[in-house]
């Protein structure tokens, strides 16, 4: 399992200026441990080249993958599909992928759908340019508000630039048992066994929203997934314990 997180998860310091992006991203390297980072276009003090260039280069020379970015609002109306800066950064920072959070319903849920699978495929065009895959989570209050709205949007928009991004805790019926998916999410709160058992060897993405003391929060989340990984390594194929 390789974990990620979120600069969202630490926007507290990061807008009281405690905290400056190239010192989350040394943090998160050194403190949290981790394997990648995702970085909220919201977070960024810049966004020309020479700027994103650095910080992908500080993020590799720290031995941890410019994994994704950010952007809840990419679907937005206000954004303009065809100058999607986010893709253009995404490209630039070497990001995989790009998490982002599907629209309202609107006061017409079936115009506000067929709206948002046109701006989708936009985006998954920009997307393939780019060479970076879009990543959706469910999300209450919006058109996808569980796994199979998810789904159901992504089906209609039928482009390879566009995956699922599920919960670790998600009902698996709603996929099928051959899918593959760029990363998962989970919470701080959510069980690390369960966490791993779902994520196997792929990407998890660690959130939280605004916690009080996130370091520590993170790093005491980020050490119990570790454990659990370990722990589900020394299992055999009947489930028994093999000696440590």
């Amino acid at each position: 399992m390789r974990i990620g997180v979120s600069s969202s998860s630490f926007r507290r310091p990061l807008a009281a200026g405690d905290l400056t992006q190239l010192e989350w991203v040394e943090r998160a390297a050194t403190l949290l441990g981790v394997d990648g980072i995702v970085v909220d276009i919201a977070d960024f003090p810049r966004l020309d080249r020479e700027y994103v260039a650095q910080l992908r280069k500080i993020a590799v020379d720290l031995g941890i993958v410019p994994f994704g970015i950010d952007a809840p609002g990419l679907l937005d109306d206000g954004v303009g599909p065809d100058d999607m800066t986010t893709l253009s950064v995404a490209r630039e920072f070497g990001a995989l992928v790009v998490r982002m959070v599907l629209p309202p319903p609107g006061d017409v849920p079936p115009a506000g759908f067929a709206a948002a699978v046109a701006r989708t495929k936009v985006a998954c065009r920009l997307a393939k340019t780019a060479n970076v895959t879009l990543i959706v989570p469910a999300q209450e209050g919006t058109l996808g508000a569980d796994e199979s709205a998810v789904q159901h949007l992504i089906k209609d928009v039928d482009s390879a630039w566009i995956r699922a991004c599920p919960h670790v805790l998600a009902e698996s019926s709603v996929y099928s048992a051959k899918e593959r998916f760029p990363a998962r999410c989970a919470s701080l709160s959510d069980d690390p066994a369960r966490a791993v058992a779902a994520t196997g060897n792929g990407w998890l993405i660690l959130d939280a929203v605004a916690p009080e003391a996130p370091w520590e929060a993170f790093a005491s989340a980020i050490g119990a997934l570790r454990a659990a990984e370990m722990e589900e390594r020394r299992r055999d194929r009947n489930g028994r314990l093999e000696p440590g």
